[in-house]
């Protein structure tokens, strides 16, 4: 090694001593013998330096790196044993990246597929349920989808042998989910910043060839795409769609089925429309017309926040009507009879949060769920109260932590006695946009075998992550 080479080096270790093959562990002596001449000051910076390094690689594990034209991806392990995806240039090689360090669990998506299809429709042949999901809502929603989105699809499956049709038919599912959401900023949160959090409830779909469903594979997935915003979500192998995510400039978002008489697939499907926000938003304002764009699918409720500002709005659409507020939206102060019984409104500052239900006069008159019913929708009224009254309860003071802390002590305390045996809470997250940090659980196990409450991520440990470190980080 020369002495140039070794003076270079130690400038980047001046840098950050960010992990790079350019510096690898076997230098650091060199790099320290060159400089012992130094003074005192220098070396201890320098062994500080290096302490830095070895702490920030004892925390990830490389598992996999696919380099292609327009980006590398690869595969981490954290210390935690969770898996990162990390996803870079164009859609395309983003697919080819995918489908390359996930192979195998994505050559399983296929065989879960039919087997989800086999248990819920067993009247009819998996063939043809294929069929009529290809012909009736994919292509019928394939003209909405951005182009890249297809590209990453055919990227997946042309080194990971799925068949695309199959890719396809995976990514037309639309289904009913219990989700709840909400955002606090300004007077809500302890420092005014602002904080999102999100409960994604569906189906624990098992895998055959294991003991395990395959939505306890789902992880966060960095992205950084070729001349758009970087930014993340939580998926399983071989599936792209968003259903809740934050960027690299602050924006968070996340979605609520909302039962509708006006729904169709001929518009964007949430799962892209969210994904394109992510990837396109720089601000609030362009986040609220990427996700009205019309044409429009429906049966939803959104809620997009902005933590530069900080603000937030929420949205709640079907096929032909939008609704869009602040938390001083006239929904928010709305009053309404529903099935019999009267619901109020009241608007709390810096406080906006939605669970499966509309809450504005435009979209009750097209809603076809239940407020109070159980065994639809796992009673969307009660869970909105009550996670409304344990974020009312630390206004004022709520925190990235607190309010998952509140999330999930809500989900605790349901009664799910009446709720489908295979509905799961396959994850809860905790965003801090502002500072890139999240808090995330997975659901872990069989619902049918060791129940809902104990295998859904309201059960289990949740990992921290911070947006900005994963983009940062190196293989």
């Amino acid at each position: 090694m020369t002495k140039d080479n070794l003076a270079a080096r130690f400038a980047l270790l001046k840098g950050g001593f960010e992990p790079s093959p350019d510096v690898p562990f076997l230098e650091l002596n060199c790099l320290i013998f060159y400089y012992q001449s130094m003074k005192p000051i220098v070396i201890k910076i320098l062994a500080v330096l290096a302490l830095v390094l070895v702490s920030i690689n004892a925390h990830a594990e490389t598992i996999k790196v696919c380099p292609t034209k327009t980006g590398t991806g690869w595969l981490e392990k954290t210390a935690s044993g969770a898996l990162v995806l990390h996803l870079e240039g164009s859609y395309y090689d983003m697919g080819v990246q995918h489908g390359t360090l996930l192979r195998e669990q994505v050559q399983h998506a296929p065989t879960v597929l039919k087997s989800f299809l086999k248990k819920k429709v067993p009247f009819i042949p998996v063939s043809w349920s294929i069929w009529l999901l290809d012909t009736l809502i994919f292509q019928r929603e394939e003209s909405f989808i951005p182009r890249e989105y297809l590209d990453e699809m055919q990227g997946i499956a042309d080194v990971s042998g799925v068949n695309l049709r199959l890719l396809h038919v995976a990514h037309a599912f639309t289904y009913i989910s219990s989700c709840e959401t909400a955002a606090a900023w300004g007077p809500a949160t302890n420092d005014h910043n602002l904080y999102f959090i999100r409960s994604n409830d569906d189906y624990a779909v098992p895998d055959p060839s294991s003991d395990k469903p395959f939505t306890d594979l789902r992880m966060v997935m960095i992205y950084k795409p070729k001349d758009e915003v970087p930014y993340m979500l939580v998926n399983m192998p071989g599936l792209i769609g968003a259903s809740d995510g934050m960027n690299a400039e602050g924006i968070a978002l996340g979605n609520m089925s909302l039962p509708s008489k006006h729904e169709t697939a001929a518009g964007i499907p949430m799962q892209f429309r969210i994904k394109q926000t992510l990837s396109k938003a720089h601000n609030l304002d362009e986040a609220v017309e990427l996700m009205t764009q019309r044409p429009l699918e429906g049966g939803y409720n959104f809620i997009v926040a902005d933590a530069k500002i900080p603000d937030a709005r929420a949205i709640e659409m079907n096929a032909k009507k939008v609704y869009v507020g602040a938390w001083d939206g006239p929904a928010e102060s709305n009053t309404y009879t529903f099935e019999g019984k009267t619901y109020s409104y009241q608007p709390v500052a810096g406080l906006i949060m939605r669970a499966n239900h509309p809450l504005s006069s435009e979209l009750l008159v097209d809603f076809k769920g239940h407020i109070e019913s159980k065994g639809q929708n796992y009673r969307t009224g009660p869970r909105y109260a009550d996670l409304r009254a344990r974020l009312l309860k630390l206004y004022g003071s709520l925190t990235l932590t607190s309010m998952y802390d509140q999330l999930r002590e809500s989900y605790l305390q349901m009664d799910y006695g009446d709720a489908p045996t295979e509905g799961a809470t396959t994850w809860q997250v905790s965003f801090a946009p502002r500072s890139g940090e999240f808090l995330l659980a997975i659901s872990s196990g069989d619902p049918m075998i060791i129940g809902r409450p104990k295998a859904s991520a309201f059960s289990q440990p949740y990992q921290r992550y911070n947006l900005f470190d994963l983009l940062n980080a190196k293989p």
